[in-house]
């Protein structure tokens, strides 16, 4: 997926905000826009949004000296998605079609900002209520199950802390069918989850899980390093959860499967959705 004139702008309010979560100092933050605002002449609109962003990140890092911004932010995530993850597991285990439950339970995960929520604000029962009449906008969901048939391994790129717990309730399912490795960053980025993370919502008890070289915002699979390549070649199916895997992996040469919301312009119409909307995408279904 290629950038568009309107992520530049959107790339000014996430220094803003970024620069707030990382900092009180007002000058600092300053600092910190006017220097992404400074970069964006140079980038090349050919890469993903997800790629292109990066810089800001680094910039907030750089000048901060706050290496992981949102680490109470993840904490505060993963302790609430962990609260209602039994009520989860239930629901997928009660449901006519237990995977295709667990696949909306994931998508609630990415569909509900639990950044933005706290204990005493999460309604479970308006969260499972909302995850069962998920349609998803563009659905691959029978290509999945066909594939799942013949898959010995699936390689699972996870997306933000807390929503890893959703995942979780994926995960088990898809064990099942085949071995399933998870990916998580090798260093902190945004609110993405960290091999800390996954220890901390106990994922590491049930899939493999390994950390990329670095804290890339989504899966830039051109500049991975070779060892999670030859992973993704052997994958029989790969799943991206969120919108910067899928700004980075809906041209893998592979068996992708994108699970998000579509929670800008830019995604939703590279999705073919509208803005809000949830998708559970095929690269090579979407691509025909």
């Amino acid at each position: 997926m290629k950038a568009t004139n309107e992520c530049l702008v959107c790339f000014i309010y996430q220094a803003y905000k970024s620069a707030k979560i990382a900092t009180e100092d007002e000058e600092l933050q300053r600092r910190i826009i006017i220097e992404v605002a400074n970069q964006l002449q140079y980038m090349d609109m050919s890469h993903s949004p997800a790629e292109l962003s990066q810089i800001i990140y680094e910039i907030v890092s750089n000048i901060t000296g706050n290496k992981d911004p949102y680490i109470k932010q993840k904490k505060s995530q993963n302790e609430i998605a962990l609260k209602i993850e039994p009520a989860l597991r239930e629901l997928r285990d009660k449901s006519d079609d237990p995977l295709l439950t667990s696949l909306k339970l994931s998508a609630e995960g990415n569909v509900i900002d639990l950044g933005v929520l706290s204990e005493h604000q999460i309604d479970i029962n308006s969260i499972l209520t909302h995850a069962t009449k998920i349609n998803f906008a563009v659905n691959h969901y029978e290509f999945f199950v066909k594939d799942l048939k013949h898959a010995k391994k699936i390689l699972f790129f996870l997306d933000n802390a807390g929503e890893i717990v959703f995942d979780k309730i994926l995960i088990e399912k898809l064990k099942e069918y085949a071995d399933v490795t998870a990916v998580v960053k090798g260093k902190p980025i945004i609110n993405d989850a960290c091999i800390e993370d996954a220890i901390e919502v106990g994922l590491d008890k049930v899939a493999n899980v390994i950390a990329m070289e670095k804290g890339w915002i989504g899966a830039p699979w051109r500049i991975l390093e070779k060892s999670l390549l030859k992973r993704m070649d052997e994958a029989n199916i790969i799943i991206g959860k969120g919108q910067g895997n899928y700004e980075t992996l809906d041209d893998y040469p592979g068996n992708v499967y994108l699970l998000l919301k579509a929670k800008c312009s830019v995604v939703a119409k590279s999705m073919g959705v509208k803005e809000g909307e949830i998708g559970f995408i095929s690269t090579r279904q979407k691509s025909k």
